[in-house]
């Protein structure tokens, strides 16, 4: 029998990908969710907020690694109620890790975190030893729940893993990421029966590091599986701009509909970070993983499902 996995948000874009891997692999899955089922695998219904809740579904699942991907996880909507987006992200991890600690403490437990808790980079690549500076509440409540998760290590003596993942897509994605967005208004043109489409956004200079979905959660299983406790980036170590990835979903689009960029100037943010970059050296040194899926590939692949959904 495989490895028992228990994986958090297991019915969202992250956490399917996941599961969806971890059965590839042969592995026992059981994914946790408010309301949805996890296809595959054994569904749990449970919110994390309830800490008696968590606790009985841990306790039920007995599990060997536990990836913790249950989050309010938008920048955008953050700012929207920042106190509901801090306060249940700490809340959520800490009623997990509680759990855990009770009824399953032997079991390595990972951590969804995020390259945003880093903030405006004072060097690039970022490492894993730059300080902590978040710059939205989003950023602000992964940051405490990687905190969290450390202050578990060290009081109670868990496992625990804290992946810091920068930029990720792939298909499936909501269109609240950039990637996301872009494939669903190419594929409502497409359905729409447009000959062209205008895609907006900001600032087309402005440079991320994009891994794809599939990478990130072979990332996480693989350090599920390995001795690696503590503070790791899970990211490709390159950066992309957004004009280039609009060109990546024009390329991807070309024998459907002609694309065309506008940047909008309403859209710029005056003050946003022109470029990030994260360092995947201390990865690859511990499990031997890099990014193998090109962007080119992830966004095909996006705008595939994409179109998929909209026919």
């Amino acid at each position: 029998m495989g490895t028992r996995t228990l994986i958090t948000g297991a019915a969202g874009f992250v956490g399917s990908h996941l599961a969806q891997h971890c059965l590839d692999q042969g592995d026992e899955v059981q994914g946790l969710s408010r309301r949805a089922s996890v296809k595959g695998g054994q569904s749990i219904v449970c919110d994390l907020l309830d800490l008696e809740a968590a606790k009985r579904s841990v306790a039920s699942a007995q599990p060997d690694v536990v990836h913790h991907l249950a989050a309010l996880a938008s920048t955008g909507r953050s700012w929207q109620d920042p106190t509901r987006c801090i306060n249940d992200n700490q809340t959520m991890t800490w009623n997990l890790l509680e759990a855990v600690r009770s009824e399953a403490p032997e079991a390595i437990v990972l951590l969804a975190g995020s390259g945003e808790s880093y903030g405006r980079p004072q060097a690039l690549p970022i490492s894993e030893d730059h300080p902590l500076a978040p710059t939205s509440p989003y950023a602000i409540a992964k940051t405490s729940c990687d905190l969290i998760g450390g202050l578990f290590a060290e009081a109670h003596g868990l496992k625990v893993i804290r992946a810091r993942a920068f930029n990720h897509a792939g298909p499936n994605q909501a269109g609240e990421f950039l990637i996301g967005s872009l494939v669903a208004q190419v594929a409502t043109a497409v359905a729409s029966g447009e000959d062209s489409v205008s895609l907006r956004t900001g600032s087309g200079e402005i440079r991320r590091d994009y891994t794809d979905v599939r990478d990130v959660v072979r990332a996480y299983r693989d350090l599920g599986l390995s001795d690696t406790r503590g503070v790791v980036n899970v990211c490709r170590g390159a950066s992309t701009s957004t004009a280039e990835i609009v060109a990546l979903v024009a390329q991807s689009a070309a024998d459907r509909i002609q694309v065309e960029h506008l940047v909008d100037e309403a859209l710029i943010r005056p003050h946003e970070t022109p470029e990030v970059v994260g360092s995947p050296d201390l990865i690859n040194r511990l499990i031997g993983w890099q990014a193998e899926i090109p962007l080119e590939q992830t966004v095909g692949d996006a705008l595939d499902a994409a179109l998929a959904a909209s026919a």
